[in-house]
């Protein structure tokens, strides 16, 4: 990071290095970056200050992402090893072994699965913000904003395979379509080009029971005024439209819905539900080795492709998974 973004970062925030790795100190590990998720909580970590830790001017971007073991100086990995964890915007991290999460790609279930359905911050943060945040039922009604971004695409699909009727907000016809053809929604709103609140009135009309929110702003109000009688439950998992000035963010105006209808609204952290992590994988791994799952990826080549990718983030020009691949 070359200075703070003002607003929409640009191409000038940011710039790119050459470092040698020259010591490799006793616990760590060099790994080659393979796959870099790419993932909205980045845009805060580029802020004076935000939703997470943050960067500081000149050093390198923090990413999540899968990478394989090439010099170690540990006990515990070793050369050829993959790895999962913070390993940022480089083509190769130098890491304490304590950082790194040893992983093993199977038949079905390819490294980079590990930074997309089996990730953290995309399938396990689905994973528990509708199950464990959300409890979803079955017969319930559930609508899903930035669904046909990698977390929402995840979420569309466990809450159908719980019986669930699903109703997915995306923008533009071409990801409305892939919701309902390619993950099996029920219903598609194009925030882009319809009344979103009058969309949901007619998918929805007895009401919304479970609301898994990416976005906040307008969509998060449409929502609240559309929720179901008793029991509502809305889940926070992010608020994409509020990123670009979170010393400004616009709260929820109708949150009074929530008392009115015997509704609760929870956010999350997903690092806070790290005990359930085994039984999401267990069950997402099951999904992807027998093909009921699916994740598309839209691939970013090469280092230098970080910022772009970044962009894509915030204006739509990605479908599924958006990795970088250094």
């Amino acid at each position: 990071m070359k200075q703070r973004p003002d607003g929409m970062p640009t191409i000038d925030d940011f710039g790119v290095e050459d470092e040698t790795i020259d010591d490799v100190p006793a616990g760590h590990i060099v790994a080659k970056v393979d796959t870099l998720s790419m993932d909205a909580w980045i845009r805060t970590t580029l802020n004076d200050e935000g939703m997470h830790r943050t960067g500081e001017i000149g050093t390198t971007i923090r990413a999540l992402g899968v990478g394989q073991v090439v010099e170690s100086n540990s006990d515990n990995l070793a050369v050829g090893d993959w790895v999962y964890g913070p390993l940022s915007a480089q083509t190769h991290a130098l890491l304490p072994e304590a950082a790194a999460t040893k992983i093993v790609p199977e038949d079905g279930i390819p490294p980079s699965a590990f930074a997309g359905p089996l990730g953290i911050t995309t399938g396990l943060t689905a994973w528990v913000g509708l199950i464990a945040v959300g409890e979803v039922q079955d017969k319930d009604v559930v609508i899903v904003s930035g669904a046909a971004g990698a977390v929402g695409s995840i979420v569309v699909q466990l809450a159908k395979m719980r019986g669930a009727t699903v109703i997915g907000i995306a923008g533009g016809p071409d990801k409305c379509k892939y919701l309902t053809d390619q993950l099996g929604a029920d219903v598609a709103i194009d925030y882009k080009n319809s009344d979103v609140a009058a969309e949901i009135k007619k998918a929805a009309p007895d009401g919304i029971d479970v609301f898994f929110d990416n976005v906040g702003g307008e969509i998060l109000d449409n929502v609240l005024d559309n929720l179901a009688v008793s029991g509502a439950r809305v889940v926070i998992c992010g608020a994409i439209s509020q990123y670009q000035h979170l010393a400004d963010v616009r709260g929820p105006k109708l949150y009074l819905r929530l008392a009115e209808r015997n509704a609760s609204m929870r956010g999350f952290v997903v690092s806070h539900y790290a005990d359930q992590y085994p039984q999401a994988m267990t069950e997402i791994s099951d999904l992807l080795r027998t093909g009921k799952l699916v994740l598309p990826e839209h691939v970013v080549e090469g280092i230098d492709g970080f910022p772009e990718a970044l962009f894509m983030l915030f204006n739509g020009a990605h479908l599924g998974n958006l990795v970088v691949r250094p």
